[in-house]
């Protein structure tokens, strides 16, 4: 087996696992929940523009199917977070939130804001069972809860699937960039122009936005950034320590372009943040720091020594 093999399969943690399924599919649940489906649902025949798998319907589903799907898929990703039923919670949460998103894709506009984080729990979907083992919300009749194993292969290739998933969709979008612009997209005034025209869109335009246009040398060096850290993303799969450079830059990326233009890429930010980290491993730490204080102690003061 090649050594990118042995990453992908090698063991992995069942809490770990556990912590990013109760993640991401209650992100899936907050997005089923606030995202505005009925807005786009019941369009008239004439504005329906189906892209992928929504060309086997002849028109745009009407308001009572999309806020039953919407209710179902809320609920199933609530259950599947739970870890409960994930046979049947993982694949229907999937299914539904897939099936608003191609709705809000029939209108004209492609929107890829949940793009990643349905990859993302493709791989848990594929491993129900690993996936559910930890972290599951017990059965009020079950006196014995079932204490799954602690660490395994069939923990560890569903988060580093998710891993690369993340990596290369932040790499082929620079890579794109590059392909089509060259370093003209960072070289030239392209970004400036981005940040004067959706100032321009709105009522009231980003003083950051404005801040940074009227800046050449600063949206130079923020484009260029921009491009290296989607380029080099995919280095913080094999060298971990540079996940603390490429994790909280692309989240500040993406808090960036809502301060300055106002596109929502949260679900995107929060879907890296619950994959790359560790959480049994932090919230762990954060429990001995905890506990190395005595109770009913008080804390030093600057004056003790």
């Amino acid at each position: 087996m090649s050594a990118a093999g042995r990453w992908l399969f090698a063991s992995g943690s069942a809490r770990r696992l556990g912590a990013v399924r109760i993640g991401l599919f209650s992100l899936l649940a907050w997005r089923l929940a606030t995202n505005d489906y009925a807005s786009v649902a019941g369009q008239p025949k004439a504005l329906f523009d189906p892209v992928s798998l929504m060309k086997l319907l002849t028109a745009m589903p009407s308001h009572e199917v999309a806020v039953t799907v919407q209710v179902v898929g809320v609920l199933a990703a609530i259950c599947a977070a739970a870890g409960r039923l994930p046979r049947a919670s993982f694949p229907l949460a999937l299914a539904c939130s897939i099936f608003l998103n191609l709705m809000l894709n029939a209108t004209g506009k492609i929107i890829h804001n949940d793009v990643v984080l349905t990859l993302c729990l493709i791989p848990l979907v594929a491993s129900p069972r690993a996936a559910s083992s930890a972290y599951r919300l017990p059965l009020p009749w079950r006196l014995r809860p079932a204490w799954p194993p602690t660490a395994g292969k069939a923990f560890g290739w569903p988060l580093r699937t998710a891993m690369v998933v993340i990596a290369l969709a932040y790499f082929l979008v620079g890579v794109q960039k590059l392909r089509f612009s060259g370093i003209e997209w960072f070289t030239s005034d392209n970004l400036r122009w981005v940040l004067y025209a959706s100032s321009d869109a709105h009522s009231s335009p980003s003083q950051i936005a404005l801040f940074v246009a009227d800046r050449a040398w600063l949206a130079h060096l923020l484009a260029a950034g921009t491009v290296a850290l989607e380029i080099g993303f995919p280095l913080c799969l094999p060298y971990s320590r540079l996940r603390w450079i490429f994790v909280p830059g692309v989240v500040s990326l993406h808090l960036g372009i809502y301060l300055a233009m106002g596109l929502d890429y949260s679900a995107q930010a929060l879907a890296v943040i619950i994959v790359f980290v560790d959480w049994p491993l932090l919230l762990a730490w954060l429990a001995s720091r905890t506990l190395t204080r005595t109770p009913g102690q008080p804390l030093p003061s600057r004056a003790d020594p």
